[in-house]
């Protein structure tokens, strides 16, 4: 499991929904695994870095709802994210 020290948190659901319409680079530990979000062609994605590959959604919303981690989706998980940068 990957452990790092002085993780930011998110504070709610929408603190993370507007960085991620913002267009914030933001790097990430869940579930002991690295992962990006960002935004490319005015699309959001995420990948697992360093190698993951990138999944598009067509906006914020449909990103927080249909992408899953371990079965849950980005929208139950925001809690449990821990912030390397942004």
């Amino acid at each position: 499991m990957i452990e790092y020290k002085d993780c930011a948190k998110f504070e709610s659901l929408s603190e993370m929904s507007e960085a991620i319409e913002m267009g914030l680079d933001i790097e990430f530990i869940l579930s002991g695994k690295r992962y990006n979000i960002s935004r490319r062609d005015n699309k959001p994605f995420i990948c697992e870095c360093p190698e993951g590959e990138a999944m598009f959604y067509a906006n914020v919303q449909t990103m927080l709802d249909k992408n899953k981690i371990n079965d849950i989706s980005l929208k139950e998980l925001w809690n449990d994210i821990e912030i390397l940068s942004m």
